[in-house]
């Protein structure tokens, strides 16, 4: 009687060993995970190295604003008015906005200048300006450092892209002032208003 073989001696003798060629395709399949591993963590990291212009230019709303001191009742926001930023050819920013203070309407415009952080950005007035990302769409945070009268001074602004409230964003909000310490007693919500008029 004829000698068939084994089964790994016909496969060999076909010249075909699916058994050898399953570390090659673990090997294939592990190169391609890594591929796409790398390949999204690249894209995470060129978003965090520059946030999109879009997402930041345009108008928002302060929706609320608490700081490590207790600010002077004059100095509280008693009402709201949009803030418009503007991206610079430079990376920069400009940012627009209007306050009212002693019986007067005021108008400023601050430039917010990038730094090697790209979610961190400098003033002329020194003021360290974080950009902090919200899990609630259209929501971001501006956690300001500042030095006033030799005395650290540090703030926190909710921002909304429209004026209308939104719980969850003030909730993800006290969270972060919780984190940064910030007493949850000296937050203010301003009232909304559309234009400032002295």
């Amino acid at each position: 009687m004829r000698d068939r073989g084994s089964p790994s001696t016909r496969l060999s003798s076909a010249g075909h060993c699916p058994s050898c060629e399953l570390p090659n395709s673990l090997e294939m399949k592990t190169l391609t995970w890594t591929i796409l591993l790398l390949s999204l963590l690249a894209s995470l990291q060129a978003q965090d190295a520059e946030p999109e212009r879009k997402n930041m230019e345009g108008i928002w709303y302060l929706k609320a604003m608490v700081a490590n001191k207790k600010m002077p009742e004059n100095m509280q926001p008693k009402k709201s008015y949009p803030v418009t930023l503007t991206a610079l050819e430079n990376g920069d920013y400009e940012v627009q906005l209007s306050f009212f203070y002693k019986d007067k309407c005021e108008e400023k415009t601050v430039e917010m200048h990038r730094t090697k952080n790209p979610k961190k950005f400098k003033t002329t007035q020194n003021m360290i300006i974080s950009v902090e990302e919200m899990s609630v769409k259209d929501h971001i945070i501006f956690y300001v450092q500042h030095q006033m009268f030799g005395m650290p001074v540090r703030f926190a602004q909710l921002l909304a892209r429209t004026p209308e409230e939104n719980p969850e964003a003030l909730r993800e909000f006290k969270k972060f002032m919780k984190h940064k310490k910030l007493p949850l007693e000296h937050m203010v919500i301003p009232q909304q208003s559309d234009k400032c008029v002295s």
